[in-house]
């Protein structure tokens, strides 16, 4: 699937409808996950409770969107739904031109929870090579992952943590192992939801900054859930605003920093306004 991704407008789109990364020139840019009018409703003996409704965005290939906005605003809840995870209720979801079930099927979404549910008997490096193992005997893609479980613990700085059990590791260290595991079927749509909200401050700026150098390194399409208004500004090309009771879009903002940023941007003018930006989004949310 394509569309023409215009130059968003100074405070972003509203609508949740595509928009190109900022600074950049209209173009027909591929869209990984389309969402339209997506309605998720809970039921309950009681009650029933409205996740999501009328939702409509759509992701670029290759794009790093933040998902920001107080609690039961159903940013879990979408992640869930692009996943195949939950089916909605209303509306339609499209991954890669399929379905979810299409995509889930052909391994290309990766999911990263806020724990790392590792098996604690397992090395890291076995924890990592899980999801083949258990894909071994079902009907496969044919697709040839781009790194081997090794290099994948590598890339996330892990290189000589190989035989550790989860109990050795740090907590930043065990996240970094569910980052490997999740990649090691080479997806083309990477989830997370809150995967370093249980992380002290370092570690997580640390992760941050790796997460962009992988994102980077391997071009993969992430939607990263967050409570943190620094990290939805620093990680992402946009951030997705959604206000909550029901879960929809308030806005869209993109993010006009450069795209080899630092930490260091967060101490910088352009930086200080966009979060400012951020927090009065979020106060009518």
């Amino acid at each position: 699937m394509s569309v023409v991704l215009e130059s968003p407008p100074a405070v972003g789109d509203a609508g949740g409808r595509a928009a190109s990364m900022p600074g950049a020139a209209a173009a027909t840019v591929a869209v990984a996950v389309s969402c339209r009018d997506v309605a998720v409703r809970f039921f309950t003996e009681r009650r029933s409770v409205v996740a999501l409704q009328n939702l409509s965005v759509d992701v670029a290939q290759g794009e790093l969107m933040t998902l920001l906005g107080p609690s039961g605003c159903g940013k879990s809840t979408l992640l869930r739904v692009v996943a195949d995870l939950i089916a909605p209720t209303r509306g339609s979801v499209d991954v890669l031109g399929g379905s979810p079930a299409q995509a889930r099927l052909r391994r290309d979404i990766g999911f990263v929870f806020q724990d790392p549910a590792l098996l604690p008997w397992r090395t890291a490096l076995q924890n990592v090579e899980l999801p083949l193992q258990v894909a071994r005997d079902k009907v496969q893609s044919g697709k040839k992952a781009r790194a081997t479980p090794q290099e994948l613990l590598e890339l996330v700085g892990l290189k000589g943590a190989e035989n550790a059990y989860p109990h050795e590791l740090s907590g930043g260290m065990r996240q970094r192992v569910s980052i490997a595991r999740a990649l090691v079927s080479d997806p083309r749509v990477l989830l997370m939801d809150e995967p370093f909200g249980a992380l002290d401050e370092i570690t997580r700026d640390r992760l941050n900054e790796e997460l962009r150098r992988v994102w980077k390194e391997l071009g993969m399409t992430i939607l990263f859930v967050t409570h943190s208004i620094y990290e939805a500004a620093y990680l992402g090309q946009r951030v997705m605003m959604m206000a909550a009771n029901p879960g929809r879009v308030q806005e869209i903002v993109p993010v006009h920093l450069p795209d080899d940023r630092t930490l260091a941007i967060r101490e910088t003018p352009e930086f200080v306004a966009l979060t400012a930006h951020l927090r009065r989004v979020l106060e009518v949310c």
